[in-house]
This record gives C-alpha cells, sequence and structure tokens, in this order.
C-alpha cells in the first residue's frame, strides 16, 4: 500500500472518531434536557475503488450519527401541573411564536408553563398546540389547520344560559391530552385537547433546536391522533420524560473515542515521518 493510501486511511479514521466525539459531546451536554434523544454514531467500513487497490482491500472508515428520535426516555414527576410526558408513541406539536404559524415542530420536550399572556410555552420557547374544544368538552376539527396554541386564559366554552365558573384557580392535563381548566365555583371545564403526532419512520426527523424535530420526507406522512388512540401513547400530566442519555456510557465511550483518534492521528505523523525521510534519503 502506498503512504497516500495509509494517510488516506488515517484521515478517514480522524474524521470518523471527530464526529463521534461531536455525538458524544452533544449527548452529555444534553444530559438534563427533558426530552432529548441521544444520538448513536455507527461506522462502517469503507472498500477502496479497485482502480486504486487490489480488491478487498480497506480503503477507511466512514461514520454517520443517528438521532434514536424512538428511544423512550424515564419519566419523572414534578410538581408543575402543566408539565406534560409522552408515555409511548408519539411527539408534541409546537409552533415557534403564538399565531401558530407554520413551519410546526415535533418534540418529547413537555416543560410547559403558561406565559404573561397564558400560553403554554416550554423551556426552549416553542409553543405548544391543541384542538379548541366545545361544551361537551369535543372538538370539531383536526390537522395542522385545526391546531390552536393552548393557551389557559381561553374563556371557558359553556352551554347557552350556564353562569360563568368564575375566576380561574388551576390547570391539569389528564392522560387523554384534555387541558382541563379549575374554577372558584368547583367547576372542571375542559379547554383543549391535544394530539400527539406519529410518523411511520419518526427516526427520519430532521433534528432541529431544542430538542425538537422537523418533518421530512424520510420520517413519512404525519398522522395526528388522540393519546390512546391507536398506537399513540398516553400522556402524563405533571411529569416530564427525562433525557435517554446515560453519562456513565458516554464518558465510556468518550475515552474509547478519544483513543482511536489519538491513534489515527499518529498513524498520520509516522506516515508524515516516514515519507520526509525517504524523500531526504532520495534526495
Amino acid at each position: 500500500m502506498s503512504f497516500a493510501g495509509v494517510l488516506s486511511i488515517a484521515v478517514s479514521g480522524v474524521n470518523a472518531f471527530a464526529k463521534s466525539l461531536a455525538a458524544v459531546s452533544t449527548n452529555i451536554a444534553n444530559s438534563q434536557t427533558a426530552g432529548f434523544k441521544r444520538t448513536r454514531t455507527e461506522f462502517a467500513d469503507l472498500v477502496a475503488a479497485e482502480a486504486a487497490q487490489p480488491r478487498g482491500l480497506a480503503g477507511g472508515v466512514g461514520a454517520s450519527n443517528r438521532t434514536l428520535a424512538e428511544e423512550q426516555g424515564a419519566l419523572a414527576r414534578t410538581n408543575t401541573s402543566t408539565n406534560v410526558a409522552v408515555a409511548g408513541a408519539g411527539y408534541f406539536v409546537v409552533a415557534q411564536d403564538a399565531a401558530a404559524a407554520p413551519p410546526f415542530l415535533f418534540t418529547r420536550s413537555g416543560d410547559f408553563a403558561p406565559n404573561a399572556e397564558g400560553a403554554l410555552v416550554n423551556g426552549v420557547g416553542y409553543f405548544l398546540q391543541g384542538y379548541a374544544t366545545d361544551a361537551d368538552g369535543a372538538s370539531a376539527t383536526s390537522g395542522l389547520a385545526g391546531l390552536q396554541t393552548v393557551n389557559i386564559n381561553r374563556p371557558p366554552p359553556l352551554t347557552a344560559g350556564s353562569a360563568a365558573p368564575g375566576a380561574l384557580v388551576g390547570v391539569e392535563i389528564d392522560d387523554e391530552g384534555r387541558v382541563m381548566a379549575r374554577y372558584e365555583t368547583g367547576e372542571r371545564v375542559a379547554l383543549y385537547r391535544i394530539p400527539l403526532a406519529l410518523f411511520p419512520n419518526a427516526e427520519g426527523l430532521a433534528e432541529t433546536r431544542g430538542a425538537a424535530f422537523l418533518q421530512t420526507t424520510a420520517a413519512g406522512a404525519l398522522s395526528l391522533v388522540l393519546p390512546r388512540e391507536g398506537r399513540a401513547g398516553a400522556v402524563e400530566g405533571e411529569a416530564l420524560e427525562i433525557s435517554t442519555v446515560d453519562i456513565g456510557r458516554e464518558f465510556s465511550t468518550l475515552i474509547e473515542t478519544q483513543r482511536a483518534y489519538a491513534t489515527n492521528a499518529r498513524v498520520i505523523g509516522v506516515a508524515d515521518e516516514l515519507w520526509r525521510t525517504l524523500t531526504a534519503t532520495a534526495a
């Protein structure tokens, strides 16, 4: 094998393990981020072109980072009634502003809390989307076009002739995604239903900031369903899905990756030294 071949293989190793280091670093940084899905680096042999190398001779290594978007994180209880987690399949639909303008994003990060206007916003600033309900607790809308930003200050839907229930005293979210408002009269009224987004291939979603995802062709067609319908998971109020990152595993991977990176870098250095020696001798 030529020096160029040796260098090429070592460079591919450096590039591959640099990608792995980036993934591990991101995982560790987000070990406490609610709803975060860890990234795993997958390596594959590269086979050199037949014209350049004998058949079957390895041509180095390639790497790709894969976000494990469907991996379930453990659920942790909180004291915030508007925090919510998904147990099972599905993503919350969120918008980047209160006007619910597309493109919509999809997340498992359910650390929602009301802002000054009453809209439920998570820690990254994304607005939770839901279907407004009528006096019977049902929603006549569906699909992305029917979504609205969930706002706990919305006037309660009442039947004709019903008296106003008084001041709002609390909000809770049940396991079927109902946003229930409690009023000073003791009455409980459903304001919204929170749907879950399902995809045939959730790992085909495109990762974006704030533990959220964008829909892609690879993810397949979006389905919006209510919790516990079909293959959709349940929704748990006063809970958060914690990051799927295992710190112990990540530090172990970090050590292994650093060693592999350093070894490949050393191969480059040795090959360079040999090349300089041969060049000087030939001269």
